[in-house]
């Protein structure tokens, strides 16, 4: 088995339509796709078709932005009933929150100096979430940068002249959210969690079943390192690329890491799709 249990498709800020993904997950091997699109559903139904065309097994999942201090910590929820009414009325409110702080920071661009064109910047489908990586592109083609890692990196990061909060889940509440919706909830890329070790024992609590271990930017010491964690834990580890479309960031091509077949197994065993 070939699995990536981490992509983004147009529903969120990938840039591949989730027929697509799925098409090219067939065509480089995947047999296990997860969809894990930002804090919406949307393009489930159509990857879950396009999934039986193809024969890749598709997992129900969702990607939840947190609210913290400082670093990430993001929730990836596996198995989920994309049905579930409390889900979608939170991921709805969320959607709305965004598409203010995207004005907010399109705004914040030209008093610096980079306007966009009115309307360059927008989700890819109708009801698609909507995020920085929209206002990166929109700044590419506008020629203030070369790239996402660029717009990121001196404009739209945590930190930088262009970045703006918006509304977000406290990450207990996303595990738990996760759970109500009958998900397996999942800490994604965990290194980038500030004082993990203080926040894990919050996550766990609240329902926590594992850690994306087998990270698309992590090193092979790292990786061994989170699953090592995940065992002295008793936690499940997961793995996936992070995937938002070709030179997105360099380590991040659609299944580019190896889940090992013991932890793949698991993982699916524990899953419901």
């Amino acid at each position: 088995m070939h699995a990536d249990l981490h992509t983004h498709s147009t529903a969120s800020d990938g840039s591949l339509a989730p027929a697509e993904l799925v098409r090219q997950a067939s065509e480089r091997g995947l047999s296990i796709l997860a969809l894990t699109d930002h804090d919406t559903t949307l393009g489930l139904k159509t990857a879950l078709d396009a999934g039986r065309r193809h024969g890749v097994r598709v997992v129900r999942s969702i990607e939840l932005s947190t609210d913290v201090e400082v670093g990430e910590i993001h929730v990836l929820g596996y198995g989920i009933d994309p049905t579930n009414a409390e889900l979608q009325s939170t991921i709805a409110r969320l959607r709305e929150s965004s598409l203010g702080r995207i004005e907010r920071i399109v705004a914040r661009l030209a008093e610096l100096g980079y306007p966009l064109p009115k309307g360059s910047v927008h989700p890819s489908a109708v009801g698609a979430s909507i995020g920085r990586p929209h206002v990166a592109r929109a700044m590419i083609v506008a020629g203030h940068v070369a790239s996402v890692a660029e717009a990121f990196d001196r404009f739209l990061g945590r930190g930088q002249p262009a970045y703006i909060k918006r509304e977000l889940l406290q990450p207990t509440e996303a595990v738990a959210l996760v759970r109500r919706a009958g998900g397996l909830p999942i800490l994604a890329h965990p290194r980038s969690v500030d004082n993990l070790d203080a926040a894990l024992p919050l996550l766990i609590a609240a329902g926590l079943a594992g850690l994306e271990a087998f990270y698309g930017e992590y090193s092979g010491d790292q990786r061994l390192e989170i699953a090592a964690l995940t065992d002295a834990l008793g936690l499940l580890a997961t793995g996936g690329s992070d995937y938002h479309g070709e030179g997105f960031r360099a380590g991040r091509e659609l299944g580019c890491v190896d889940i090992p077949q013991p932890v793949l197994a698991r993982f699916l065993a524990a899953v419901s799709t």
